[in-house]
């Protein structure tokens, strides 16, 4: 069985998009585990519809702390299948998503499964449409770079996220990547899957809208400081070698550099920090 984990805040207008799609799979054996976190429109009366629609194989649940990763970890305690598949609200899964992924567990180890993904972004009242690239040469660089999956797009082993504790609530960006990053320390066994069966639905992103200049700074901290605490581990394990050097230290200037003008005394704090190759 596949456990489908729905964060829910405020999405009435669109969870039926990501739930429908759920239900069109060609895979049969899921169950849908719908977590409401706070939400204040009618998100949670749309859910208890399917709830009686669905009685066996949907599930309703509250999550009152904030945040779709204490949302995602009361899925994940109350999922009954082996493996996770966790589908944001505004995202959905392309027919045959999850039967392209569980033919690969058949045939190799795997502890997750990443793929690319559809993106429709939409920007001033138009619709962008691209691919979310993998970086496929090197696991390690795909996380420095954030190339390595995006959260609907992936299929998780439930086990796994269990041993290393679930989603960090404790950090208010890059979650995604902080889970992957300690899941590759426990020699996770990743599989590329070729085929797109994602889409995801983006607005403009939170950080390029916001005045909130402390709320930018945690958002640009808590990338930063993932690669770095990435280069300490790949140090002392003995995995960093020039190319994945380079890339910390070009990811970090880019960061940097992008945001100077929003929160400049950041920046300036940060550079004069550290020796960026």
């Amino acid at each position: 069985m596949i456990s489908v984990v729905i964060p829910c805040f405020n999405c009435e207008k669109f969870v039926m998009r990501a739930i429908n799609s759920v239900e069109k799979q060609a895979f049969e054996d899921w169950e849908i585990i719908a977590v409401n976190n706070n939400s204040t429109d009618n998100t949670r009366g749309v859910l208890e519809q399917m709830e009686r629609q669905l009685p066996h194989r949907f599930k309703l649940l509250d999550e009152f702390k904030k945040g779709a990763p204490a949302a995602r970890n009361t899925g994940l305690r109350h999922a009954k299948g082996e493996w996770i598949q966790f589908l944001d609200a505004d995202d959905e899964l392309l027919p045959a998503k999850l039967q392209a992924q569980v033919d690969l567990i058949k045939t190799q180890q795997v502890d997750v499964i990443i793929s690319e993904a559809i993106v429709f972004k939409w920007v001033n009242g138009k619709t962008l449409e691209s691919t979310r690239k993998i970086y496929k040469n090197d696991f390690w660089s795909g996380l420095i770079l954030s190339l390595l999956g995006i959260t609907s797009a992936n299929l998780w082993r439930k086990s796994l996220l269990e041993d290393v504790g679930g989603w960090n609530e404790s950090i208010s960006s890059s979650q995604e990547y902080d889970l992957m990053f300690r899941l590759m320390k426990k020699d996770a066994k990743i599989v590329f899957d070729k085929n797109i069966n994602t889409v995801i639905h983006q607005v403009d992103s939170v950080i390029s809208k916001s005045f909130d200049k402390e709320k930018v700074s945690r958002i640009v901290d808590n990338r930063i400081q993932l690669r770095l605490d990435i280069e300490q581990y790949l140090i002392e394990t003995g995995q960093l070698n020039k190319e994945r050097k380079r890339l910390i230290d070009n990811y970090i200037y880019c960061e940097l550099m992008f945001n100077k003008d929003t929160i400049p005394a950041y920046v300036k704090s940060r550079m004069n920090s550290m020796v960026l190759d």
